[in-house]
């Protein structure tokens, strides 16, 4: 049985994955794309900060998709220093196919491309968060150290659009709270595979991007 509590932890849940987090006085983007990332559009890549709504941006299943709402925060929003567990990842070029080096945040989650989800999941392309690809292919987590805004842009569904000449990131369809109420487990095109919720498969596609270089170790 759903009771308020219940629904109300899953929102809570929800919206850290998908925007935010919260930890006490402490409230930072954990997704969304940070300013200064080129995203592909119908006039070519353009920063992300500069596309508007009614635009069309380049997304993997469904070409040229408008944009319905950009959704502007801060990453870091607190007195003090940005805990761990909300810094971004540096990803260098080429490590997801991105030709740039680029940050992602921790619960973005990026498509990528395996052999391994191919045999498990019967697809090559599967999600998975930025924080599950920390240590591998060069990827790391750096402190920030100035402002920066990040940017979601939304669709008329989850979308999947091309960032930094290559890497493929998830634009989910809503991030308001009233968007989250009423969406539905089954509104969601894509899913997303976790660390927590699928450890096996993570380790195992971590190891096939690194090159066997965990098995070897």
């Amino acid at each position: 049985m759903t009771n308020a509590f219940t629904k109300g932890a899953f929102v809570a849940r929800r919206m850290t994955e998908t925007s935010g987090a919260f930890d006490g006085a402490v409230m930072g983007a954990c997704s969304g794309l940070i300013e200064g990332t080129k995203v592909a559009t119908a006039r070519g890549f353009q920063r992300i900060e500069a596309i508007e709504v009614g635009d069309r941006v380049v997304t993997f299943d469904h070409g040229l998709q408008e944009v319905r709402a950009v959704r502007r925060e801060a990453m870091w929003i607190a007195e003090g220093e940005c805990p761990r567990t909300l810094y971004p990842l540096f990803v260098p070029a080429g490590a997801i196919d991105n030709a740039q080096d680029m940050i992602l945040l921790p619960h973005q989650a990026v498509l990528i491309e395996s052999d391994v989800a191919e045999a498990e999941l019967g697809d090559p392309f599967v999600l998975m968060q930025a924080r599950d690809l920390d240590d591998i292919c060069g990827i790391t987590r750096v402190a920030p150290t100035e402002p920066a805004m990040v940017i979601t842009l939304e669709f008329d569904n989850d979308e999947v659009v091309f960032a930094n000449s290559g890497a493929m990131c998830i634009c989910p369809s809503r991030t308001d709270l009233a968007g989250m109420l009423s969406r539905q487990p089954s509104d969601h095109e894509y899913r997303t595979i976790k660390s927590y919720s699928d450890p096996a498969l993570v380790a195992a596609i971590r190891d096939e991007l690194d090159g066997g270089s965990a098995q070897a170790a």
